[in-house]
């Protein structure tokens, strides 16, 4: 069995879970690999971003289309198969992180609130800390 160097610990201290408290909208654009580096925490907020870029995308393009019904030129239909491509993206993206999630959770949240990552982030915080021990004789009181 072969072991991360990282991940083995010695004298009886935990891991330590790196956690950056928030994610910016340019990591979407991050290759997978480069996603799969992420905390899960970051993961999870890219996510909710991802859904909600997706979701406008999709409005768009419904308007565009709507638009292109009743309009007389073409230039709606253009601005429907532009943000037709960027929806194709964002589902794409959204696909790739729900996969990355659902390997570390074994689901994945079907809505991913302020409150569910805060309570998230409280979790972590508030995780033990203490070393690993394995006691062998009892405490004398």
């Amino acid at each position: 069995m072969s072991l991360d160097a990282r991940l083995v610990k010695e004298n009886r201290e935990r891991l330590v879970v790196r956690v950056r408290e928030f994610a910016l909208e340019v990591y979407i654009e991050k290759t997978t690999p480069e996603l799969m580096a992420f905390s899960t925490f970051e993961l999870l907020y890219l996510l909710k971003m991802i859904r909600k870029e997706r979701n406008d995308m999709y409005s768009q393009m419904n308007t565009f289309y709507k638009a292109g019904l009743k309009g007389e030129t073409d230039e709606f239909k253009a601005y429907e198969k532009i943000t037709g491509k960027d929806y194709i993206y964002f589902t794409k993206k959204l696909f790739v992180v729900e996969n990355i999630i659902r390997t570390r959770f074994g689901y994945v949240p079907s809505r991913i609130t302020e409150i569910y990552l805060v309570k998230y982030l409280e979790n972590i915080k508030n995780d033990k800390k203490g070393p690993m021990m394995i006691r062998t004789e009892r405490q004398k009181r």
